[in-house]
């Protein structure tokens, strides 16, 4: 009774589907049935109607240093809470040099440290305390502000807060310190997605590779990891071509994000995301493309317009 019948045929035919569903046959696929829809299916057969949806969790880390991962990870977090009117929870876990906080003007009250050291404790009451609130949608938990504490990240814990907040939002954004220690890398292989922020030099093509290589087999096909290149256009003398960096790592990045520091600039001197500085740099159209990838979703079109449009005329009365 407990069991699921699943069939594949090459009939496509309305009176089968449903003569076979009063039989008791739980799904039926036809035509060119893929690996992907066979798993999707199976998936939906065994899914608890009943059960919360979690929220998407989104790794970002750096390449290397200073290639811009926290400032995709900010800007990410925005554009998806604005593009779907969800919920986004922006978890800062560079414990040392985070700049969540900053990066939105936020004072800060406790930290993800905070957080970490009572996981006994927690429930939603408790973590929305540790919430910094930037605007309805995008909420962020900071790293801490002072050196000098014992900051490293037990996974026990960190497993009891990231089950809370994947309950309250429809997006978890983590940004990750540029290290490669063993709760770093268990938060990467879990993670339903993980972006790689990287500078096409030749530093950052030996580390991409080096990431790569190691994720490519660990994560497999259902759990990308994304490329993404950023800063293009800083330095015409280093930086190498996207065909001689793509070339070595047989990896494609999913967006090439211009160097505009301008824009950036005032944006971090704003405590704003660039979006809210000009709407018409080139990088609002990367980081709003950059978040319907990493959803998992259909781009919500705001602008839609009606099937009845209303037409408003101006009376002389």
């Amino acid at each position: 009774p407990d069991s699921q019948l699943l069939l594949i045929g090459h009939e496509n035919d309305i009176q089968l589907y449903r003569h076979l569903i009063e039989l008791g046959v739980n799904e039926y696929l036809c035509g060119e049935v893929t690996t992907a829809v066979i798993q999707n299916a199976i998936t939906d057969l065994f899914a608890d109607p009943s059960a919360i949806e979690l929220g998407r969790v989104i790794a970002c880390i750096g390449a290397r240093g200073g290639t811009g991962s926290s400032t995709v990870a900010a800007n990410l977090s925005y554009e998806l809470g604005q593009m779907y009117s969800a919920e986004v929870i922006l978890i800062d876990l560079d414990m040392c040099f985070g700049t969540a906080a900053l990066a939105f003007n936020l004072q800060q009250r406790q930290s993800i440290a905070d957080a970490l050291a009572q996981p006994n404790r927690l429930d939603d009451v408790l973590i929305e305390r540790f919430m910094l609130k930037y605007n309805d949608y995008l909420s962020v938990v900071p790293a801490p502000v002072l050196l000098g504490g014992d900051f490293d990240v037990q996974m026990e814990a960190f497993e009891i807060l990231l089950d809370l907040v994947r309950r309250m939002a429809a997006f978890v954004v983590l940004d990750l310190p540029h290290q490669w220690n063993p709760w770093v890398n268990e938060i990467i292989l879990d993670a339903n997605e993980v972006v790689v922020t990287a500078y096409p030099d030749l530093a950052n093509l030996r580390d991409v590779k080096n990431i790569f290589d190691n994720l490519r087999e660990r994560r497999g096909i259902t759990l990308p990891t994304r490329l993404v290149l950023n800063k293009l256009g800083l330095s015409k003398i280093s930086e190498l071509s996207a065909k001689d960096f793509i070339a070595p790592i047989g990896v494609k990045p999913v967006m090439n994000i211009p160097f505009e520091p301008g824009v950036f600039g005032t944006a971090l001197n704003n405590g704003q995301c660039i979006t809210e500085v000009n709407k018409r740099a080139k990088s609002v159209k990367h980081f709003s493309e950059l978040s319907s990838i990493l959803s998992g979703r259909e781009k919500i079109n705001k602008n839609k317009k009606s099937l009845f449009p209303i037409h408003l005329f101006k009376s002389d009365k």
